[in-house]
């Protein structure tokens, strides 16, 4: 089981199922396109009064990124680690026929 720590609010956490996280990036992105729907038939100020909105979204759609690449890349590494163990049990049991 993959694992990373993660720190929210000031408060350390262990991340094991990441799926949560991607489904709110999921969600996050999705508030960002219903703000954005109409945006090429806009102008630019039509969004100023979202400004604080957008930037909120972006930020968190930026951590969950984040977030999400570590925990891929901590799977990857537990996987590599593991594919080595099983290298050394199989030769091991190998070794002792």
């Amino acid at each position: 089981m993959s694992r990373i720590t993660i720190t929210e609010n000031g408060v350390e956490k262990v991340v094991t199922d990441i799926a949560p996280h991607r489904a709110e990036r999921e969600s996050v992105l999705a508030e960002l396109s219903a703000i954005y729907a109409d945006f090429e038939k806009g102008t630019l100020s039509a969004l100023d009064t979202r400004e604080a909105e957008i930037v909120d979204l972006v930020n968190r759609h930026n951590e969950l990124t984040n977030l999400v690449e570590r925990f891929d890349k901590a799977s990857v590494r537990r996987a590599n680690i593991l594919a080595g163990w099983e290298i050394v049990k199989q030769n091991r049991a190998e070794g002792s026929e």
